[in-house]
């Protein structure tokens, strides 16, 4: 996907009325103009190394122009765009038409709530590609974009290679494995979640604006790092990008934190962010199966209380916990017992809706059962606030 030129600051495009008699135009009528477009500006420096590691065309900054020529970069752009290319037509297309027909306003929420994240922001942006606000939580370590023009060439070539490694589970399974991820970002590697958001960001087809190191103080509010000193924080970071067509910012909040129980239980700011959340869309995928154990029920609860709707596989909230008289729940896919990575999860309550239900398949595989293609996808709306979408 090539990287558009954007132009900095506001355009403005005026009206000329020319008169028959030539005397002056009245431009004073809103009829007779044509509205603003307005092109948001960008940092290009930043926008262009997540360009160069993402394997995309970008602009001549400082060294970039320099560093693209080589065999390497050459290659592992190609390997991008292949990669990139198969699971757009063999997923991530899938998953967009099926989302079209399927859920409710997914084009309208202002917040979309992903914890166990990791840095999957694609799958989070293709079911929901408009929110202002997508908030992942992760253990994951937050990191930092490499400084790409200070680096030798076999340290490039080492980061590229990086890279592609820690990709490799999200292109073959659709999902990060925690504990690979937690050596495959650190700082001798990608270092931390901040490239690879990003690198999902530029290949979605947006530019980047900013990146901020954030923190929530004990009082559950974020503020940016820099007007936090000396305040014991939970330490996060605001991406900021804009569509490359578009005018609407979007951001990114991500926070590296234990959202188990006894995590939230010692962290009683960020615990008060949480209940300050406003009401949002939440998303929960290859999720481990916490949220079925009592030791994860304050972050169950949480979204609870704070979703509009949920859309997940059978690894985030078991379905017993679902009121019904509260949700409106459909079913899609089949149901697999866990693999006997998950031996220990049993539900035979989702067991026995799936086999009352009317089968409506699913056009794609995503989650843990990739292998077997046994995917199965639920999908809960709060009674008074959305409606399931009409039977299809």
């Amino acid at each position: 996907m090539p990287t558009k030129k954007i132009l900095l600051g506001l355009i403005l495009i005026p009206a000329i009325a020319l008169s028959c008699n030539s005397k002056p135009a009245n431009t004073s009528t809103a009829s007779d103009t044509i509205p603003k477009k307005v092109t948001l500006p960008y940092d290009t420096l930043v926008d262009n190394k997540v360009a160069f590691f993402s394997g995309m065309e970008h602009g001549n900054t400082e060294c970039l122009s320099s560093l693209e020529s080589t065999t390497k970069w050459k290659s592992h752009a190609a390997k991008m765009d292949s990669m990139f290319h198969k699971i757009e037509s063999e997923r991530l297309e899938k998953m967009r038409i099926w989302a079209d027909s399927q859920l409710t306003d997914h084009m309208a929420p202002t917040t979309v709530f992903y914890p166990f994240s990791g840095p999957d922001f694609l799958n989070a942006n293709v079911f929901f590609p408009k929110a202002e606000n997508y908030i992942m939580i992760a253990l994951e370590p937050i990191g930092d974009l490499p400084n790409l023009c200070n680096m030798q060439p076999k340290a490039i070539d080492g980061y590229l290679n990086s890279v592609n490694r820690s990709l490799s589970d999200i292109f073959m399974r659709s999902y990060f494995i925690t504990m690979k991820m937690l050596g495959a970002l650190n700082k001798d590697s990608v270092n931390g979640t901040v490239p690879l958001i990003t690198l999902f960001i530029k290949r979605t087809g947006h530019n980047i604006i900013s990146i901020k190191p954030i923190g929530v103080d004990p009082n559950g509010k974020w503020n940016y790092l820099d007007s936090l000193k000396g305040v014991k924080v939970t330490k996060g970071v605001k991406i900021d990008f804009v569509d490359i067509d578009g005018d609407k910012p979007q951001s990114v909040f991500y926070f590296k934190t234990d959202i188990s129980n006894d995590g939230l239980n010692v962290n009683p700011g960020f615990r008060k962010y949480l209940s300050q959340l406003p009401n949002c869309y939440s998303y929960l995928k290859a999720a481990s199966y916490l949220m079925q154990w009592k030791e994860f029920s304050m972050i169950r609860n949480t979204i609870f209380d704070k979703s509009d709707c949920i859309l997940q596989d059978d690894s985030g909230i078991g379905y017993i916990y679902f009121d019904k008289t509260k949700w409106d729940i459909r079913l899609y896919g089949k149901y697999q017992k866990p693999n006997k990575e998950f031996g220990n999860i049993n539900e035979p309550e989702l067991a026995k809706a799936y086999k009352d239900s009317v089968f409506r398949p699913v056009p794609f595989v995503l989650g843990y059962n990739w292998k077997t293609k046994s995917i199965n996808m639920l999908y809960a709306v709060k009674k008074g606030k959305l409606k399931l979408p009409a039977n299809k």
